[in-house]
Order: structure tokens, then sequence, then C-alpha cells
């Protein structure tokens, strides 16, 4: 099986059906399993946080907001 890179610079719609959690952007859809991405949310929030900490503290905080609110 061939790998490939999909980069998704803009989400334009995100929904959850059947136990799965669908992202989409103008070209592609990344389907995930929702419990193994629950599992892996603790990392890419970590990462993502990390990445924007250099770029962007303000989306950083907004960021922070929404995590608290769940």
């Amino acid at each position: 099986m061939k790998n490939t890179h999909t980069y998704i610079h803009e989400t334009h719609t995100i929904w959850a059906n059947d136990g799965e959690v669908h992202i989409k952007d103008e070209k592609n859809t990344i389907t995930f399993n929702a419990r193994n991405l629950l599992r892996d949310l603790d990392s890419m929030l970590y990462f993502a946080i990390r990445e924007v900490n250099k770029e962007n503290k303000d989306l950083k905080d907004r960021l922070k907001e929404t995590i608290k609110t769940l």
C-alpha cells in the first residue's frame, strides 16, 4: 500500500457518523475511528498547541478556552 501525505490547510466540514469522525477540505476527506481519535487527541492537542505557541498566542488562548468548555 502506497503511503500518501494529505495536507489540510483549512477544514471545510467536520461531522460524525457510525462511530467515525470525518474531516473534509476542498479536495479530501479524512476519516478517523472515533474511539482511536479520542485516544490520540492528547498528543494532537499537545503538538498543535506547541506549534501555535510559536506562531500565535491569541489563538492558543482561544483553544484553551474551548477545551475548558468541554
